[in-house]
């Protein structure tokens, strides 16, 4: 089996560099949304598109090109996968691991290209194909829902996705399709404070600016919009809550589940029953009017939808 090529977050100046390297090796590479080329139609035949197939792929190597990866497969070559050699070729100097060199983009290697594992390749599309035709099955699911965002949007549009489930749902579901977005995310520990505040300074008159982000991400930063008066005219927004009644990422840990449905709903998830429709009226925005140069837009998945999507996609797995 070959190296990895794990593309992370990208200045839109490094990934023609970026391109190039990965094309020359022609190693299988995985592009986070935040790399700019996971939608990058000359790397299609590169990319995977499970990350859950990394860690199983038996990987001789890994070569990280860009910022820390947000994926759970970062978590586990510093746990499970510790003797996996990584090397990082990154503009910054972290290397977000406890092994490692990090060594300038400008250093990546004149690589030879690697023998293609096209079992592999099978494996992950019809993986992938599988995860599809569930969606379809299930359009009100959680997953659905993001999937038809990603493609609703309009082409150009700045996309800003908060907090931890949002940034993966996005990198598992949203459409390979090249529509120009401009991706920017933000996640971690504490990275559930100020989101709302991060996207409102990070937006531009230059297209719309849509944040996706959960309910609770929205509640931790309820006043955020009191900005909103002094934004430049010309900014137009749009705050999509992904409101599935908390903070349901946990229920997704393995750890977490040992505890009861009671338990972990009221400690951890902090489940609830609030609606957004008040909390737009309260700072003068528009609610649930996609049409609406400025909007707070609601949307609500089906609980039981959801559940099913995710037990059967853990099924592919099993």
């Amino acid at each position: 089996m070959s190296d990895l090529v794990l593309i992370g977050g990208l200045a839109p100046a490094d990934r023609d560099r970026v391109r190039e390297f990965a094309l020359r090796l022609s190693a299988p590479a995985y592009a986070e949304p935040l790399s700019g080329l996971r939608e990058d139609a000359a790397l299609t035949p590169l990319l995977l598109r499970n990350e859950r197939l990394l860690g199983r792929a038996g990987f001789t190597g890994v070569i990280r090109v860009g910022n820390v990866p947000t994926l759970r497969f970062w978590r586990d070559l510093d746990e499970r996968l510790r003797d996996v050699p990584v090397v990082s070729y990154s503009r910054l100097p972290f290397r977000g691991l406890s092994r490692g060199d990090v060594r300038a983009l400008e250093d990546l290697p004149n690589a030879k290209p690697v023998a293609r594992d096209e079992k592999l390749f099978a494996r992950d599309r019809d993986l992938a194909e599988r995860l599809e035709s569930l969606l379809d099955v299930e359009p009100e699911s959680e997953l659905a829902l993001i999937r038809s965002l990603s493609r609703d949007l309009p082409t150009g549009s700045r996309i800003y996705l908060g907090n931890s489930l949002p940034v993966r749902e996005w990198d598992l579901v949203a459409t390979r399709e090249d529509r120009r977005y401009v991706l920017e995310a933000n996640r971690g520990a504490n990275g559930i404070d100020g989101q709302l505040s991060t996207f409102f300074g990070w937006c531009s008159p230059d297209a719309l600016n849509v944040a996706i982000v959960g309910d609770l991400t929205t509640v931790y930063d309820f006043n955020a919009p009191w900005i909103v008066p002094q934004l430049d005219a010309q900014i137009e927004f749009q705050i999509y809550i992904i409101n599935n009644g908390g903070g349901r990422i946990f229920s997704r840990v393995p750890s977490l589940r040992t505890l009861s449905e009671d338990v972990r709903e009221r400690l951890i998830e902090n489940a609830h029953d609030l609606s957004f429709e008040h909390w737009a009226a309260m700072w003068k925005l528009p609610y649930n009017n996609r049409d609406s140069g400025r909007a707070v837009i609601e949307i609500v998945p089906d609980a039981d939808a959801s559940r099913r999507v995710w037990q059967r996609f853990d099924e592919l797995w099993a």
